[in-house]
C-alpha cells in the first residue's frame, strides 16, 4: 500500500512539473538531491488533496446514511452504514478509501496540469511569469530590464573581453547551453594592468555611417549580433551612454 501511494505521489509531481510552465522553469534550475524533494513537494500536494477529498465524501455518506436512517419515507436501505462500507471495501488487496485517494490525486494533477488556466498562458501571460521568475535572479533581472526598456547592457567575460550592446534575447532553460544574444555598440577588452576599458571596435559608429539599423536592407544590426555562453561571463551591468565618453572615441 504505501509503495502504491508513494509512486502515485512521485508520478503526479513529475507530471505536474513538466506541464505547469512555471513548475518547470524552476525545476530546471534545479538539481541534485533539490530536485527530487521539489517534485515529491508537488506530488505531496496532491496526495493531501486526494486525502481531503476522501474525507470529505466520507462525511458526505456518514450524514446521507444518517439521513436515510432517520426518515423513513427516505429508506433506500435498511440500516445504512455506506460510510462504514467505504471503510471496508477493498479491490484488488487495496483499501477503498486509499484507492479513491489516489484517484482524486491524480484526477485533482490532471485538472492543474492541462485544464486550469494557468497551465494555458498567452503570451502577456507568460511574459508576465518570466518577469515574476526573473525577479530571484538578478542576472535574469537586468537581461528583462535591458530587452523590455531598450538599455544597454555592459557584458565582461572571464577572459577580460567586454561587449556593450542591445539584449535581444535570452535563455535559462538549460544551464548547459544558457546563453544570451546580444547586438553590440562597442566591444573591446579590459587592460591587465590599470584595468582601464581599449575599445576596439566601434559598432556604433559604423552602424551610423553605412545606415545600418534593426529594420534595414539587405543587412540589418542583428547581422553581428554576438551569441553568449553565461557561463563566460564575469558580470553584467547597465551601461548609461550618456554618462561615457568611450561613444565617441575612435576605437
Amino acid at each position: 500500500m504505501g509503495t502504491a501511494i508513494f509512486m502515485v505521489l512521485m508520478v503526479c509531481g513529475y507530471w505536474y512539473t513538466n506541464s505547469d510552465l512555471s513548475s518547470r522553469i524552476r525545476i530546471r534550475r534545479t538539481s541534485g538531491w533539490d530536485l527530487y524533494f521539489l517534485v515529491a513537494l508537488y506530488g505531496c500536494l496532491f496526495v493531501m488533496q486526494g486525502i481531503v477529498a476522501t474525507g470529505l465524501l466520507w462525511l458526505l455518506l456518514l450524514l446521507a446514511s444518517a439521513t436515510n436512517n432517520q426518515i423513513p419515507a427516505l429508506h433506500i436501505s435498511k440500516h445504512a452504514e455506506w460510510h462504514a462500507d467505504l471503510m471496508t471495501w477493498s479491490f484488488l488487496g487495496l483499501q477503498g478509501p486509499v484507492l479513491l485517494m489516489q484517484g482524486f490525486a491524480i484526477a485533482f494533477c490532471f485538472y492543474y496540469s492541462n485544464l486550469a488556466p494557468g497551465s494555458r498562458l498567452d503570451t502577456s501571460g507568460r511574459h508576465r511569469l518570466y518577469k515574476a521568475v526573473s525577479r530571484a535572479n538578478d542576472v535574469e533581472g537586468i537581461l528583462l530590464q535591458c530587452m523590455e526598456q531598450g538599455e544597454l547592457a555592459w557584458v565582461t567575460l572571464k577572459s577580460r573581453r567586454i561587449y556593450i550592446g542591445m539584449i535581444q534575447t535570452a535563455s535559462f532553460a538549460n544551464p548547459a547551453t544558457a546563453n544570451l544574444v546580444l547586438v553590440p555598440m562597442l566591444s573591446g577588452y579590459r587592460d591587465s594592468e590599470k584595468l582601464n576599458f581599449n575599445v576596439e571596435h566601434n559598432y556604433a559608429r559604423w552602424y551610423r555611417r553605412h545606415q545600418i539599423s534593426f529594420t534595414s536592407e539587405p543587412r540589418s544590426a542583428m547581422s553581428f549580433r554576438k551569441v553568449i555562453m553565461l557561463d563566460q561571463v564575469e558580470s553584467i551591468s547597465l551601461f548609461d551612454p550618456a554618462s561615457a565618453s568611450v561613444l565617441t572615441g575612435d576605437g
